[in-house]
């Protein structure tokens, strides 16, 4: 039987219309009696903190990290862009387990991941979505000495597989913006299927960090909201979405689950794998932050460095 993981990214701490679609879509998964994998920074931690009830309604469902504050600069991809692999791994320790001031990026006491886990004492939170999708070597290095296990970030396999201690999982099909409910069955390809999800797309016109493209801004602005016809059009399209998943569980040819495992099966590369997947992880700061790395590819080289 085909596995499919819900996945959700929980990152805009900005605007209050997300929160609000973060109830929305929490209670049409249990309207479905399904459980997903929600990813929160440590700021979308830190404004949870206040609202008990998403909280509660969070309580069901699998919890895993997205980075102490996604798009701030610097971000993951500029603080790791060194020559020396091992500063952007101690670099990484710290701004991971750190509040980030969202208008100068400077580290600000404690935050991130252990925010995040106070927060959720119950939960094991060793799974990592990298905002963007875009990772890096000696930062995901830095994660898996703060207990983070499994990835859900890299286009390395089309099933779990195991390297250096980490899972990585398929490359998530992203629903953001597609009807895919229409052939969502013929996308059902591998044992895995990783399907993500940002809500607050349902809410705001453009990315919710879109003033953090060119730097950071002096003020937290707000994105403009989607009008409420295009809301409800998209809340249609995800309620269809949900409605076949659980008709592809019902006849008995998926399993929807949160739950994720270690996987024994080792992590066969080459070098134009390496190339592929550091290319992939590139593309969002290329498109959206028009940022041209140094030495991440030599990184990528570095980790992967059993590759022929």
């Amino acid at each position: 039987m085909k596995k499919i993981l819900l996945t959700f990214d929980l990152e805009d701490f900005i605007n209050f219309t997300s929160l609000k679609v973060y109830v929305r879509v929490l209670n049409l998964l249990r309207k479905y009696d399904f459980k997903a994998l929600f990813f929160i920074t440590g700021h979308m931690a830190e404004k949870l903190a206040n609202f008990p009830r998403i909280l509660e309604l969070l309580e069901p469902h699998e919890i895993g990290y997205h980075s102490s504050s996604h798009s701030v600069r610097p971000t993951i991809f500029e603080y790791t862009d060194v020559e020396s692999y091992e500063k952007a791994y101690l670099t990484s320790m710290e701004r991971e387990t750190a509040h980030i001031n969202p208008l100068t990026g400077k580290v600000e006491g404690d935050g991130g991941i252990d925010f995040l886990r106070s927060l959720f004492p119950n939960k094991r939170i060793a799974s990592f979505r990298a905002p963007g999708f875009c990772w890096s070597p000696p930062h995901l290095e830095a994660l898996k000495k703060l207990g983070i296990e499994l990835d859900f970030s890299a286009l390395v396999s089309s099933r779990p597989v195991n390297y250096k201690g980490i899972t990585f999982y398929p490359y998530p099909i992203t629903l953001d913006g597609f009807v895919y409910y229409r052939r969502l069955s013929l996308m059902l390809k591998g044992e895995t299927t990783v399907l993500a999800s940002h809500p607050s797309f349902f809410v705001n016109s453009k990315p919710w960090d879109f003033a953090y493209h060119k730097t950071n801004p002096t003020r937290l602005v707000e994105a403009t909201p989607r009008s409420r016809a295009e809301k409800e059009s998209l809340f249609l399209d995800f309620g269809l979405l949900l409605k076949q998943v659980k008709l592809l569980e019902r006849i008995g040819f998926a399993e929807v689950t949160p739950q994720v495992s270690r996987s024994t099966d080792y992590l066969s590369i080459t070098k134009k794998s390496v190339q592929k997947c550091y290319e992939r992880s590139m593309s969002w700061p290329k498109q959206f932050f028009r940022y041209e790395p140094k030495f991440l590819r030599l990184h990528f080289l570095h980790y992967f460095k059993a590759v022929s």
